[in-house]
């Protein structure tokens, strides 16, 4: 099998500039333009950003971030626990249960969703629309419908890769990196699953090796690069030919978890707090304003309408809170967080659950 280079998005950009008249789309109030474009669901937008310079300036805007924001009050947050199940000599990880909350309800209800039948410590739950499509741990992938609640089976992929990386880019899923079980497949280390075609394609091979995966994270907006944890640093793989950089972590500081926003590559250090990378100066630096210093059992982070939500499961004392955190300033300064609200969302959680995952649905009521 050969690669296959999508240009169609490429081919689209360059008709829509061309057809696209002045008096048409862009030329309205751009309140009128914001509130269309808060309706759109975020994978178009890389699309949308090329038709004009104005809707590209638009896309990227905090304006449209407020839109979203005052639109919001639907959006769901989507919280995974995967439950241990221990034997005499080992801990396994059995089953996986859903839960949710809103922007106007900060506590965490229980959601009879199905379990698909792969193993929960394997798979990647991705938030596509309102759709959840979980991938990894082999070929399969289950399509979950957050709405009705029903569990679907997608297309097998090519080759089962164990501990890859997966991530959302546009309207495809990437799973890349970790390694095959078989090893004449070992030449093919990235695939993609096109959600329009609903097939599986080939993908660029990463440039570096990219295994142990602990986390990824899909830029949210505009770019074509998914952000990995591989080992102690973070790998950017960027979709188009496979070109990895390494951005290498703070040192002596310990952490697992990232996020991008607007962007901007955060992570957070259990001995300083939240930090953001200055990709110029290629450096660390603090996000002031915050008192997010120490030691969190289970951390998870999420973009959410431009400002980052902060979860936490404090095992020892089986509770499960969640922060608000608007980011002010600039990514070639200095960045200050402001936390907008903080709740605790559930307590009593058994010490056999873990919190595995964190999404977003902002497109629910769309």
């Amino acid at each position: 099998m050969t690669l296959r280079c999508d240009s169609k998005r490429h081919k689209f950009c360059k008709r829509m500039s061309k057809e696209a008249p002045s008096w048409s789309f862009s030329s309205l109030p751009d309140d009128i333009i914001l509130n269309v474009l808060a309706r759109v669901p975020r994978r178009y937008q890389p699309i949308l950003s090329c038709v004009s310079k104005k809707l590209r300036s638009l896309v990227r805007s905090s304006e449209l971030q407020i839109t979203r924001s005052l639109r919001g009050k639907g959006d769901r947050f989507y919280v995974g626990f995967k439950k241990a199940y221990s034997c005499s000599s080992y801990v396994t990880w059995d089953s996986y249960h859903w839960f949710t909350f809103t922007e106007s309800h900060h506590r965490l209800a229980s959601i009879p969703f199905p379990s698909s039948p792969l193993k929960p410590y394997s798979t990647t739950p991705i938030m596509v629309g309102t759709d959840i499509y979980i991938v990894g741990g082999s070929r399969n992938m289950w399509i979950l419908d957050t709405r009705s609640g029903k569990l679907r089976r997608g297309p097998k992929s090519p080759v089962f890769r164990d501990r890859a990386a997966v991530g959302l880019v546009n309207d495809k899923i990437y799973i890349f990196g970790g390694t095959c079980p078989k090893s004449y497949y070992e030449d093919i280390q990235a695939q993609a699953f096109d959600l329009n075609t609903q097939t599986w394609q080939l993908a660029p091979n990463p440039s570096v090796k990219v295994n142990s995966i602990n986390n990824s994270v899909v830029t949210p907006a505009l770019g074509r690069k998914i952000y990995v944890m591989s080992g102690k640093n973070v790998i950017v793989y960027d979709t188009r030919d496979g070109t990895c950089d390494e951005i290498i972590r703070a040192e002596d500081f310990n952490s697992q978890t990232i996020c991008v926003v607007d962007n901007v590559l955060y992570m957070h250090y259990h001995d300083v707090g939240l930090m953001w990378y200055e990709s110029k100066a290629k450096e660390w630096r603090v996000v002031h304003g915050l008192k997010f210093k120490g030691y969190f059992s289970n951390i998870k982070m999420a973009e959410y309408n431009g400002k980052l939500a902060f979860l936490w499961h404090s095992v020892n004392n089986g509770e499960v809170w969640c922060s608000m955190i608007a980011l002010y300033g600039s990514s070639n300064v200095a960045i200050r967080g402001l936390v907008e609200w903080s709740d605790r969302l559930l307590s009593d959680v058994p010490f056999s659950y873990y919190v595995k995952d964190f999404m977003v649905c902002t497109d629910y009521y769309k």
